[in-house]
């Protein structure tokens, strides 16, 4: 077929495929999905995928239609795709139930607000974030029984008027007066660390420097973020030179990895099998379910249960904020290992020079300190601050559902059941950089996150029309429900161990004596 072809100018003889065929297509190994009622077969795309290899295998063998059109400006879905075209996929429902009460809360979130304080026992802080979790997981339970019900195309039409809606409104375009407002705080956070770093005379001076190089650091990373989604400019190959300036060169962090991570993370959203981005262990676990050895097939090997895991995760609610504030120094580790070991890496040697002018650079910066204590207290508090942003990330997703629903779950109640916002004043914004709401990113991945908020009340009027739970707490209800799903975790680990201990000592005492 010519490359100029368009997508509405198909072959005349149209072949038809049944679901039966499409499985054998999935047996055989290849490449295949279904974007509108179509079968496409992308064996050969595979390595060139420029949003990385592992999140287009992660979307195979099922209907993708709504997370190739999230995550792809139109042009590739209109113009490109078609190259992959095998024929219209032959779609045969049984009738679905078309009512659906919309979900209600069954506790508002100044109620939840209210059960979390501030200076409490440690025994008050677990029965708060007890109650906290035992709420919450009501609602997640509750959630999971409605949405047997859905009428999943009701869903999926909704969600694509949606869509329109917004692009109507104009929120998919970028506003870059924002970015001019970000720039001048980037460089005021930068000409503060360096002022202190370099013109430092007291010990205080020098920390002053790395706190402000810590926020320097975690602002920029929201513009990183937005060049790896292709949304500054719209162009991949501009806004991805644009994220390995920032990332690597500025951050000393792999662009590459990013996307290629955060990719799969946006399609398989908490799947403790498929989702790198709550794959923590030895140090955490959100769910049981990664008790069992679990494969991943991201970084393809066993995450073992073992005698470590066992020890953290039976305390991550009291680890959690101090194993997130070590974030960055792993985001380094994760880097490297992608650069030197994953294959078909768009820009591998301009990330690794990049990676290596940061070490330069920021080992220069570090050669004005006058001794090495307070060198080593400005690495770990420059890279130990920048903890807010691990905070952030995590989330939106720590205290979510971790189900596995099938390939029919309607994209939009896969990233609504995973997702929680976080609720905040519109003038802390800058400080969040827009993604607390998180689950509207996750709905329209390519929206600018300075237009998000204004995202807010569609998809409130969108879930009450269809039926779906909008999660969306404040940010200290947030933090309790996180913590109280981690504690939900670990107290299985202290059973275990409690099981485990009774039953050595049943058998010791059990045991036949030699005299």
């Amino acid at each position: 077929m010519p490359p100029n072809t368009e997508i509405n100018e198909l072959p005349r003889t149209r072949i038809f495929i049944s679901e039966e065929q499409f499985q054998e297509y999935v047996k055989r190994g290849d490449a295949v999905f279904i974007f509108e009622s179509k079968v496409y077969k992308v064996n050969n795309f595979l390595a060139k995928h420029p949003g990385g290899e592992a999140s287009l295998r992660s979307a195979l063998g099922r209907d993708v239609t709504d997370e190739v059109r999230s995550l792809h400006p139109p042009k590739v879905y209109e113009k490109m795709i078609h190259l992959y075209y095998i024929g219209d996929y032959l779609d045969i429902k049984t009738t679905e139930s078309t009512t659906q009460e919309p979900h209600k809360i069954t506790r508002s979130n100044k109620e939840l607000a209210a059960t979390w304080e501030g200076g409490m026992t440690i025994k008050a802080f677990d029965d708060a974030i007890d109650e906290l979790h035992k709420s919450h997981f009501e609602d997640l339970t509750q959630d999971s029984v409605d949405q047997r019900d859905l009428n999943k195309d009701k869903v999926r039409e909704a969600y694509r008027r949606l869509e329109q809606e917004i692009k109507a409104r104009g929120l998919f375009k970028c506003n870059y007066w924002k970015y001019g407002e970000e720039c001048c705080r980037y460089i005021t956070l930068l000409f503060l660390a360096l002022w202190f770093t370099l013109r430092g005379t007291e010990s205080w001076h020098f920390i002053a420097g790395a706190a402000f190089l810590a926020g320097f650091w975690h602002q920029l990373v929201f513009t990183a973020h937005d060049a790896g989604h292709n949304g500054i400019t719209g162009k991949s190959e501009i806004d991805h030179i644009i994220g390995v300036i920032i990332a690597d060169f500025i951050g000393g962090l792999s662009i590459g990895w990013w996307k290629d991570n955060h990719n799969v993370h946006h399609i398989v959203t908490n799947h403790p099998e498929h989702d790198p981005d709550i794959q923590h262990l030895p140090f955490l676990a959100i769910t049981t379910k990664f008790f069992n050895n679990v494969y991943s097939t991201y970084y393809k090997r066993v995450l073992p249960f073992d005698a470590a895991a066992k020890f953290f995760v039976r305390y991550q609610h009291y680890l959690y904020y101090l194993i997130l504030s070590f974030g960055r120094f792993n985001l380094h580790r994760l880097s490297f290992v992608y650069l030197f070991t994953a294959n078909n890496v768009r820009t591998r040697k301009l990330e690794l020079i990049g990676i290596t002018f940061f070490f330069i650079w920021f080992s220069a910066l570090l050669s004005y300190v006058p001794t090495w204590k307070l060198r080593i207290a400005y690495l770990f508090v420059s890279y130990m601050l920048t903890f807010p942003l691990h905070v952030q990330i995590t989330l939106s997703h720590f205290g979510m559902s971790t189900e596995d629903k099938g390939p029919n779950e309607p994209f939009a109640a896969k990233m609504l059941r995973t997702t929680m916002d976080v609720d905040c004043p519109e003038w802390l914004d800058w400080f969040h950089g827009g993604l607390q709401y998180q689950a509207v990113h996750h709905l329209f991945p390519r929206i600018p996150r300075h237009n998000l908020r204004a995202c807010v009340p569609l998809v409130r009027k969108f879930c009450d029309e269809v039926g779906l739970h909008y999660y969306m707490y404040n940010f200290s209800t947030g933090n309790g429900v996180v913590l109280g799903a981690l504690k939900s975790v670990a107290d299985q680990v202290g059973l275990m161990n409690e099981v485990a201990k009774y039953n050595a000592d049943i058998w010791a005492s059990n045991k036949p004596h030699i005299h």
